[in-house]
């Protein structure tokens, strides 16, 4: 994989505003030859179509090469124009050299990927641009370098701003929250090495000292936990830095086999437009955010993805309660308990397992005012055999709030 952290912290690097023409001048012309590594947005690749016009054939994001084969031959057959506001390293004659003392194991990976064929676009992505034949959008005048310290302005900025709505992975209703942060929890977290297992790249994250977590007042009856001086929903989910792929902490140490095809399209269309700060400040914006990709992801799980979608609309429904956002939990809370009884219907559970997800689906049932059979899967919960003591005193005392309520 590219170091992409290193060519942002030492250029060259341009910036790219959306619609703006990103030139790749080849190698007989008299402007300085140049292609470039997207460190940040998109940048769409036209060419020109039999039928006359023009046509998108190609979507490049975070990480890719282009412009190789302009800088090493005359080919002018396609146009690049960015389709978000985009940041590049620039790849001159200089910088070239330049990486071939200093890093020439980055210039291996990238002469690697500028040989590399064109990522086909994917059918979502065909979706999000218009149809060809299309006009190619006028160029406009690059914005000045920003090399060293300042080019890491490049793909910085509050992670609220970076991240829009995205149809199809902020469900309608989804608000945004920035600058709520708990710099309280930090204490109780520590940085750990880990290792992609979608795309094998190693990057940090945090770690709970689990050790340390004090509980502050029983479980409740959705089974959510309480500690002092900290939420485990903050920290759940781990985002590989590279690829986005996300997913509970135990399957990053623990990996078990993910099946890509079910999710690279949907993964390559989020990643296009969601630009997450990881090294910002963690806000709530930015733990929503891991929570919805990994409710994406988690379809390259089929043996385990209902059981991990139910866990994370749990999550996403105690978030949204801590924000007072009523209509949110509510509606993540059902997608919770149609989940947990997904579980329930679909697999072998042992008798503990069944306790949990019956408490679940009651617990989110009764948090989302819907009511499906919620007294039968409480009344399994309190009187399954080899069950779990604590489950079922928790199902017995929630029936008996139940009673009082009626």
């Amino acid at each position: 994989m590219i170091d992409i952290g290193w060519l942002v912290e030492h250029g060259p690097c341009k910036k790219f505003a959306s619609g703006v023409n990103v030139p790749c001048p080849g190698g007989t012309g008299k402007t300085q030859r140049a292609m470039y590594v997207l460190l940040a947005g998109r940048v769409d690749v036209y060419r020109k179509s039999a039928a006359g016009g023009t046509q998108i054939v190609a979507s490049l994001l975070k990480g890719d090469v282009f412009g190789g084969r302009e800088y090493f031959t005359d080919a002018d057959d396609c146009t690049y124009i960015a389709g978000t506001d985009s940041a590049v390293y620039v790849i001159t004659e200089e910088s070239f050299n330049d990486l071939s003392w200093s890093r020439p194991e980055i210039l291996f990976e990238i002469l690697k990927a500028a040989y590399m064929p064109m990522r086909k676009m994917s059918a979502a992505s065909k979706q999000a641009v218009a149809p060809a034949p299309v006009s190619v959008p006028a160029a406009a005048t690059p914005e000045p370098d920003n090399t060293g310290a300042d080019s890491s302005k490049a793909t910085a900025g509050s992670t609220a701003e970076s991240m829009p709505a995205v149809a199809g992975l902020f469900p309608p209703g989804h608000q945004h929250y920035k600058g709520i942060t708990k710099p309280e929890f930090l204490p109780l977290v520590f940085p750990k090495d880990y290792k992609c297992p979608y795309c094998k790249s190693a990057f940090k994250d945090y770690r709970v000292f689990r050790s340390k977590l004090y509980e502050c007042s029983p479980m409740r009856y959705d089974l959510r936990k309480y500690f002092s001086d900290f939420q485990t929903e903050w920290y759940d989910i781990l985002t590989c830095r590279s690829c986005y792929f996300s997913t509970f902490h135990n399957y990053f140490t623990d990996p078990k086999p993910i099946q890509k095809a079910k999710i690279d399209t949907a993964l390559i269309t989020a990643r296009s437009e969601v630009n997450i700060d990881f090294d910002a400040e963690r806000d709530l914006d930015f733990v929503f955010t891991c929570h919805y990709l990994a409710i994406l992801c988690a379809d390259g799980y089929p043996s385990m993805g209902k059981q991990i979608k139910a866990k994370l609309w749990g999550n996403l429904s105690w978030l949204y309660e801590d924000v007072e956002n009523d209509e949110m939990a509510k509606f993540s809370a059902e997608k919770a308990a149609e989940t947990y009884e997904q579980v329930y219907t679909e697999s072998r559970l042992t008798p503990v397992q069944e306790q949990i997800t019956c408490l679940s689906i009651a617990g989110m049932q009764h948090r989302a005012g819907i009511d499906r059979n919620l007294k039968k899967f409480l009344f399994t919960a309190k009187t399954l055999t080899a069950g779990d003591k604590t489950y079922a005193k928790l199902a017995e005392d929630f029936m008996y709030e139940m009673k009082l309520e009626d």
